[in-house]
């Protein structure tokens, strides 16, 4: 049986920002400091705006100096002012291994070190890898114009009314533009909606100023928690997609944690929303 474009994004787990954030934290505690000995490309398909051996040869030597989360992004810095910048998309995963092994066909690029090495992994070949200096981000796809980091201390509930007011239309769909806020995907959307007890349907409009504290409210804790819980988690078990801490979103027929009633489903535009009728008005 083929896959369908509505089986791929339903799924695939697509990293948000609590996915990354903890990815960033784990990959820089393994490897930040290390000197890359060889940089490899197993698949030059993701690669843009350089050249196969370009990304090779100027990365070879390169220190790490860390991995940032960045709204739906991560970053990998080095110390001299390059950074590879990559939105991994549905199916981009990361993973560290030992310094040998042979690719598999879905691994996209290997930075080997001393004693293990940094595999990026993508099997559907979506997402997009950028060797960037400078902190030029010009060449980089949807990495400009964006909203603040849902999880900036300088987002205020002052600033977060500000920038909702500009908006229009669903609710849910708002949460998910990055242009309002970076970090927020499908999933975590219907998961914000429900413990601020808003309908993912509501219309930016109709919304109370005390909803909207609400729901500021709402994403922060939410996102929180649930980093804390992936956190206690190892990289390979992050990796494995497995996100069985969430209250609603997949959760058809399943049972409302908050209340006990019904979750219901609607599938549009090749999303599932989840949300709970007696919880969410």
């Amino acid at each position: 049986m083929s896959l369908q474009l509505n089986d791929v994004l339903e799924d695939s787990l697509l990293p948000e920002l609590p996915e990354l954030k903890v990815i960033a934290e784990k990959l820089s505690t393994l490897l930040k400091g290390e000197t890359i000995i060889q940089a490899s490309v197993n698949n030059p398909l993701p690669i843009h705006g350089t050249t196969v051996d370009e990304f090779k040869e100027t990365l070879q030597g390169k220190i790490i100096d860390g991995f940032e989360a960045d709204g739906k992004f991560l970053l990998i810095k080095f110390r001299d002012d390059f950074e590879i910048i990559i939105n991994p998309m549905l199916t981009g995963r990361f993973s560290v291994r030992g310094a040998g092994g042979r690719p598999s066909a879905s691994d996209i690029f290997r930075l080997r070190f001393k004693t293990n090495s940094l595999w990026y992994s993508d099997r559907k070949k979506m997402g997009r890898v950028y060797l960037v200096s400078g902190h030029d981000y010009t060449d980089v796809a949807e990495f400009t114009n964006r909203g603040p980091s849902a999880l900036s201390p300088d987002l205020t509930l002052k600033e977060f009314s500000r920038l909702l007011q500009r908006r229009r239309g669903e609710i849910k769909n708002i949460l998910r533009n990055q242009r309002f806020v970076k970090g927020i995907g499908n999933a975590y959307a219907d998961e914000i909606l429900l413990y601020a007890g808003i309908l993912p349907f509501r219309k930016r409009s109709t919304l109370t100023p005390e909803e909207i504290e609400r729901l500021f409210h709402s994403m922060r804790s939410i996102l929180t928690k649930f980093m804390d819980v992936l956190r206690e988690r190892t990289l390979p078990e992050i990796t494995l997609e497995n996100r069985d801490f969430l209250m609603i979103h997949g959760k058809k027929d399943g049972v409302c944690p908050l209340c006990g009633g019904r979750v219901s489903e609607i599938t549009a535009n090749r999303f599932k929303t989840n949300f709970c009728q007696t919880c969410q008005k």
